[in-house]
């Protein structure tokens, strides 16, 4: 019944299985130096009841250390370890160290899904408390990160892009000295720099070239 119990334990209730497991190997300490003093001797034999509690003890204490064994091999593997159901199999479950995001706007979680595939980029997705996760390994953050930001970016009017680096950060300087908030947001792979003004794009960029004359004709820029 104890074995039983143990093996069950191991899948269902690896953490009450180690505490147990603890708790069994002081008992069998404690009833080894017993029946040592009783018997004078190092190893002296049990009571029947002694013996019955000591078996108990020692089928924990083997389930606690398989329980251990078997976390270490998961963690090993990369699987995650968690307080509910630790060793039975948590498909499409993350591992560990993945990133996991939901978005509660289900064209910008399919826009990520479809960025991510085109991009080669490995994920999975669970169901958690009713919201799809998708999940992606750590070695893929930077790409991924990218990608979130053209699926968040969607929606967003993409504002001025620049063909030289340089005129962009020239053009970000003059917001900024005019107090105009700005930002930069990707699509397509290409960066746009929006602000945060009701100016629409061909007057902010007539503003920016009348500024500088001698530069701005010769620069390229897409509204």
């Amino acid at each position: 019944m104890i074995a039983a119990l143990a093996i069950v334990m191991v899948f269902l209730a690896p953490f009450a299985l180690l505490a147990l497991g603890g708790l069994s190997a002081i008992l069998l300490v404690v009833l080894w130096l017993k029946s040592a003093v009783r018997g004078r001797r190092l190893i002296a034999p049990f009571t029947p009841a002694e013996g019955a509690l000591a078996l108990s003890s020692l089928i924990l204490v083997v389930g606690a250390a398989t329980t251990s064994g078997l976390m270490i091999a998961r963690l090993g593997f990369g699987e995650a370890v968690s307080l509910g159901g630790a060793m039975l199999p948590m498909a499409g479950g993350p591992r560990v160290g993945w990133r996991s995001v939901w978005y509660s706007n289900p064209e910008t979680q399919q826009r990520l899904k479809d960025g991510l595939a085109k991009a080669g980029v490995p994920f999975k997705t669970r169901i958690r408390e009713g919201k799809e996760y998708i999940s992606w390994p750590p070695e893929h953050d930077a790409a991924a990160e990218k990608i979130q930001q053209e699926a968040r970016n969607f929606d967003i009017p993409p504002g001025i892009h620049f063909g030289s680096s340089e005129t962009q950060k020239e053009f970000i300087a003059w917001l900024a000295k005019r107090g105009i908030k700005s930002a930069i947001v990707l699509r397509d792979g290409k960066e746009y720099v929006r602000w945060d003004d009701a100016t629409e794009p061909k007057q902010m960029m007539d503003a920016f070239i009348a500024d500088r004359p001698s530069k701005c004709p010769k620069q390229k820029a897409k509204c």
